[in-house]
């Protein structure tokens, strides 16, 4: 496979770009039995869960532009490896004039920043729902929020305060010229979906409708640690794989096996998804 697989779609190229593995563990997925993720992922309890962290680079009509901002260096060793990969393509950081957030998660945000906390996207445009900046940006923190909202609502604000006049909040629907912003709630309020749309071709740049395509693809009652609203994730994953099934979209995940490009397929009562390249 080529290190930065590249795709058309119509006017539009876009171009995975690995920020690395993510080392997480069995524990993260709920609502299925262990005995099936064990087998499904063929990981035991215990030992380490791979998955892939991607951002996609959008080319089209001279602007440069990105889905999602990455991992940083403050989560895992294995990550942050977006920057050199953007560079390796002639996207460099401080070229990029758009970034499509699909949430503000910390493997999605604490890229914004680097080591010694400052911009890496100098002249880039956030572009982000206005539910999911109103949850993580605006609201007071909740007696019954859990430490995991608290403490990413405080991460949120610090990673994106030097940003605060580049970030623009948009409503469902068209945002540029073939890119339409769908809100698909669930992992977190305003967790949103990319659409691009150019001389026929459809891809949907999907986030974190899965996170482990081993299991969630098959069974899509399995939800995350993460999930802040986990029963809406669920449903809202069922609609998404409708959706892209009946309309035969292509998808892009964040999490999905790199390149993160592939096709979803019924198969009996579920689903099965298909790499593509």
């Amino acid at each position: 496979m080529p290190a930065f697989p590249t795709r058309k779609v119509g006017d539009f190229t876009v171009t995975a770009v690995s920020d690395g593995p993510y080392c997480g563990s069995l524990d993260a997925l709920v609502g299925v039995e262990r005995a099936d993720v064990e087998r499904l992922t063929g990981v035991k309890t215990g030992g380490p869960l791979w998955l892939d962290v991607n951002s996609f680079v959008i080319r089209a009509g001279g602007r440069l532009m990105l889905s999602d901002g990455g991992s940083g260096h403050t989560l895992q060793p294995t990550l942050g490896r977006l920057p050199e990969g953007l560079r390796a393509i002639g996207a460099a950081p401080e070229n990029i004039d758009l970034i499509l957030l699909t949430h503000l998660h910390s493997d999605h945000s604490f890229g914004l920043l680097d080591r010694a906390g400052r911009v890496v996207f100098p002249k880039a445009e956030l572009v982000v729902h206005e539910a999911e900046a109103a949850f993580w940006l605006d609201r007071e923190v909740q007696p019954g929020d859990t430490e995991r909202v608290r403490n990413n609502s405080a991460a949120q604000r610090r990673v994106l305060a030097p940003y605060r006049d580049r970030i623009r909040r948009i409503k469902d629907g068209e945002v540029l010229p073939g890119i339409t912003a769908v809100r698909r709630p669930g992992h977190t309020p305003g967790h949103t979906n990319w659409l691009l749309e150019s001389r026929g071709e459809r891809l949907l740049i999907w986030g974190d409708i899965v996170h482990c395509a081993a299991v969630q693809v098959p069974r899509l009652d399995a939800a995350l640690i993460f999930d802040v609203d986990p029963d809406l994730a669920r449903a809202t994953r069922r609609q998404v794989f409708d959706w892209v099934v009946d309309e035969r979209v292509a998808v892009a995940g964040a999490h999905l096996p790199f390149p993160g490009f592939g096709r979803l397929e019924r198969s009996g009562q579920g689903f099965q998804y298909r790499v593509e390249t």
